[in-house]
């Protein structure tokens, strides 16, 4: 009766239907089990643990093969096409035949220039006053003006070793060992050229990341949505996102502009099979992994999803856009292999993430609940709900307006970017989620890292593009361009009130070096050197415990270029801590003996970070040691003293 009935209808009966979902739905959750590495819930009246994606393959074959033994007459091949299509057509209409890309209009750059720059200072507070002189403290900020001026200094004098930082001395490819900013630093390039200080540079830098993503997320909606209303809260909504305000002190977790610069690029390839936005495209991906290396990679990843979603969907045109992908890709591999030359050489001396710093920075859902602690509105959230790098409050504002773009029908667009929104939590979740501990075991770049939680500037961006969508849909009830302006008006200041966290707390820097550093500069010269020298500071950081120690001396250094036995970076090479280890007991034979193995020629006493008493000591020893160490000069810093000595090699 049952095949009499399937015959008649030409599709199979009901309940074989529901066993083709289920048959499917097992294979789906075969493959989440096998890529999360099992699934376990836990709840007051559940406990449930799926870990073996074999036995629920074998269930779905069970399923699938007692399906069409009762039911053999329309197998799943048959039907199961025709039903997609089906649900296609109701959930994701076809999108009509898109018009070419908008040419980008100098008043409207302009504008989003001006709006996003006045913002940013704003938002800033008092940073607009304090440019030339203050960073947010002297730790991270101080080592980021280091890799900033570095790359200006050396790029045109020495390309070739550029990755050579002058700090860890006599270690190579240094640079990579944190961020090597030098997307960043090619853009604040002309304000060191007329004369800009490090402090400075790295103030713009800061800035620009900010101005930049709000500009290029308003660029990408306002292609999207054909809706500047739209762009306008999308490009405030991701400048300005709370996460940001959590990391004031890292100049390179505010460089996320080449993420939507890079899907702008993508979707007019996609449009037109250019090769010039197959090229921007690559930029931007090289782009973005050189200004941060967590965006570079978590960006080449969605790109993958999103941008993979979109082009299946269609399949119809991908044949002539493929060149343009292609060309993409080989740029971006282009531009970036000497910087992934140099990570690999760092590797090869400082190893690789470990699995317990990624479980550590693995974010939870109540992090979502958190605020940073200095937000205006929401910062008590950041005690209850938060935790070190687990503050990822997302914003009211941007959630709304993203539920109002998924709201039924949707586009192929608005579902690839919601699919995207999805990866990009998931990601944040790093170990505690399903994606992020297969993409660390199978893409070796992922065990470079030691943060998922950073993934939430994608979930930043996520939003920002959905938010858009949303605002073009509430804007289609609003009849007037006034009324639209208030619209979004209105919005963005409601996104701007969230993120609040101003008056930013800064740091005053010395806008100059000690003298000190001259007199080293001028006894090397007597002495007829030639090569940089290389200096010991003392005192020298023993631990990483020691935060803001050693930066000081590496921004020094930005005034005479020596190399530094000191270093402070993301990762420290064994020998200089064992070095640093020594140096504990100088001036004693052992730490003198390393310095000279490390090719030391002066010794920088800093009696401004000793307390007076430990000064006093080492003078003393040094005096007393008559281990080849000659004065040099003496002159007062800050209220107290430095010494520097010569040390004979």
């Amino acid at each position: 009766m049952l095949e009499t009935d399937s015959r008649t209808i030409g599709r199979p009966p009901a309940w074989a239907r529901a066993a083709d979902v289920v048959c499917l739905a097992l294979v789906a959750l075969a493959i989440v089990i096998a890529v999360s590495g099992g699934i376990r819930i836990r709840t007051a009246w559940l406990r449930l643990s799926l870990t073996s994606p074999s036995r629920v393959l074998l269930l779905a074959l069970l399923v699938g093969v007692g399906r069409h033994v009762l039911a053999p007459r329309v197998p799943i091949t048959r039907d199961l096409p025709g039903r997609l299509a089906r649900w296609t057509r109701v959930i994701l209409p076809s999108e009509p035949v898109e018009s070419p890309p908008e040419a980008l209009t100098a008043r409207f750059v302009a504008g989003l220039i001006a709006l996003f720059t006045a913002l940013a200072f704003v938002m800033t507070y008092p940073l607009v006053w304090h440019m030339r002189d203050a960073v947010a403290d002297t730790g991270d900020p101080l080592l980021n003006v280091w890799a900033l001026s570095w790359v200006l200094h050396q790029l045109p004098r020495d390309p070739a070793h550029l990755f050579d930082g002058n700090i860890f001395a006599p270690e190579r490819n240094t640079l990579a060992y944190s961020e090597t900013l030098i997307a960043p630093a090619l853009l604040v390039a002309p304000l060191r050229w007329m004369g800009g200080g490090g402090i400075l540079i790295h103030n713009v830098a800061f800035v620009l990341g900010m101005v930049l993503s709000g500009i290029g997320a308003a660029l990408l909606v306002r292609d999207l949505t054909r809706s500047t209303a739209a762009a306008v809260v999308s490009g405030t909504l991701f400048a300005f996102m709370p996460f940001r305000f959590d990391h004031i002190a890292q100049v390179q977790l505010q460089q996320a502009q080449w993420i939507p610069l890079a899907f702008w690029s993508f979707h007019r390839a996609m449009r037109t099979g250019r090769i010039r936005y197959g090229v921007w495209l690559g930029v931007c991906v090289a782009a973005q992994l050189l200004s941060c290396m967590y965006y570079g990679i978590f960006l080449a990843a969605y790109v993958t999803v999103v941008g993979g979603i979109i082009a299946i969907a269609r399949a119809s045109t991908l044949r002539t856009r493929l060149p343009s992908l292609a060309v993409a890709v080989v740029v971006a591999l282009v531009l970036f292999a000497p910087a992934a030359r140099a990570y690999l050489g760092a590797h090869e001396i400082v190893g690789e993430r470990g699995t317990q710093e990624n479980i550590s920075f693995s974010a939870t859902w109540s992090n979502y609940l958190a605020a940073p602690d200095t937000n205006r509105l929401y910062g008590w959230t950041a005690a209850r709900y938060g935790a070190l790098e687990g503050l990822l409050f997302p914003g009211v504002v941007a959630v709304a307006l993203a539920a109002v773009a998924l709201w039924p029908p949707l586009s192929v667009v608005r579902a690839a970017y919601a699919v995207g929104l999805a990866f990009a939590v998931d990601l944040t979740l790093g170990f505690n989620g399903l994606t992020y501990r297969f993409l660390y075991e199978h893409v070796p770049l992922f065990r470079a890292l030691r943060i998922p939680a950073l993934a939430i500037v994608l979930v930043g961006f996520s939003l920002a593009v959905l938010a858009g969508f949303g605002v073009a849909r509430l804007s289609t009830v609003v009849r007037s361009v006034r009324g639209r302006a208030l619209l979004a008006g209105m919005l963005g200041a409601a996104a701007l009130v969230e993120s609040a966290s101003f008056p930013v707390a800064l740091t005053i820097v010395p806008p100059e070096a000690p003298e000190v550093y001259a007199d080293l500069l001028r006894d090397r010269a007597a002495a007829g050197g030639s090569a940089p020298a290389t200096i010991v500071e003392v005192p020298i950081i023993f631990s990483r415990d020691s935060r803001f120690q050693d930066q000081i001396y590496m921004y020094y250094s930005t005034f005479h270029w020596q190399k530094l036995v000191n270093g402070y970076s993301g990762f420290f090479p064994p020998p200089y801590m064992e070095a640093a280890a020594v140096m504990h007991t100088f001036p004693d034979a052992r730490s003198i003996d390393t310095l000279r193995r490390r090719g030391t020629n002066y010794v920088v006493i800093h009696g401004e970070r000793l307390e007076p008493e430990e000064y006093r000591r080492l003078i003393g020893g040094i005096d007393a040691c008559g281990c080849g160490l000659t004065l040099v000069a003496r002159r007062p810093w800050l209220g107290r003293e430095i010494s520097l000595y010569r040390l004979r090699t």
